[in-house]
């Protein structure tokens, strides 16, 4: 049986190899991973929420990439009618850039400018001065460059392009992999540029309020940052480890000698 000085030192040494462990280990709170907390989890009735950010569509910029399409119907001998492509299709070599000055130049209808419009509207007058050089054409405008910089504490950070040019803040995070179980929910970074400005915006996705931002809808050249938590810096730091490691083992060293010496 211990004497009652190799009791206290036998706590003291459990009490300091409890305080190593907790000081190795993450202590995550499982309610700062969920999406969407204010929403309950158990539901008799869908939840409806009103005045959701309406969708807008982005409007073309200068160095803007647009994959342009120019169809016509042309009579062949035979009379019936063929389709020709006049442009041809988009790839990264032939794509037309939007100038410094807002204009693209196609074949035979020449500058058209169209920062500034949507892609609808950009379609609809390429339609209009086409008509003077081809029959009943049919016009594609679609943004190729639309990409989203994702960077942080996701499964695969990186660019990530929208195909449709509609995505919300949540489709971009998805396209990357859905964040860490690292990443801090509450202080998602938004960075998007307008004009010669930078704006910056914080989103906490634990809350569906985020659907009432009138940053929801991410426009081309967004960047999206997310942060990771205090535990994964810690863990990442190699003199924290080295430390933590070297504290570890003196602190074991010690409660053993403690132990020994009053058994």
């Amino acid at each position: 049986m211990l004497k009652p000085t190799s009791q206290r030192s036998y706590r003291l040494s459990l009490l300091l190899l409890f305080f190593v462990y907790a000081m190795s280990t993450s202590c995550v709170n499982t309610k700062n991973l969920l999406y969407f907390q204010d929403i309950p989890d158990t539901l008799s009735a869908p939840v409806t929420m009103a005045n959701v950010t309406p969708f807008t569509e982005p409007k073309i910029e200068c160095n803007d990439i647009l994959a342009i399409t120019v169809q016509t119907v042309v009579q062949n001998p035979g009379n019936s009618p063929i389709t020709s492509t006049s442009t041809g299709t988009f790839n990264l070599l032939n794509g037309f850039l939007v100038d410094k000055n807002g204009y693209v130049e196609l074949s035979l209808i020449g500058f058209v400018k169209v920062a500034g419009l949507t892609t609808a509207e950009a379609r609809e007058l390429i339609k209009q001065k086409a008509k003077e050089f081809y029959k009943e054409p049919v016009v594609n405008v679609r943004i190729a460059n639309f990409d989203v910089a994702i960077l942080g504490d996701v499964a695969r950070p990186g660019l990530v392009n929208i195909p449709s040019e509609k995505a919300t803040l949540m489709d971009a995070i998805a396209m990357a992999g859905d964040l860490n179980i690292t990443a801090k929910r509450g202080n998602v970074l938004l960075v998007r540029s307008e004009g010669d400005e930078k704006k910056f915006v914080r989103f906490d996705l634990r809350s569906s309020n985020v659907y009432h931002s009138p940053y929801l809808w991410l426009k081309q050249r967004d960047q999206i940052i997310v942060e990771p938590n205090k535990f994964k810096v810690q863990s990442s730091d190699q003199t924290f480890l080295r430390n933590l490691g070297i504290i570890s083992a003196l602190i074991s060293t010690l409660s053993l000698a403690l132990l020994f010496r009053n058994i």
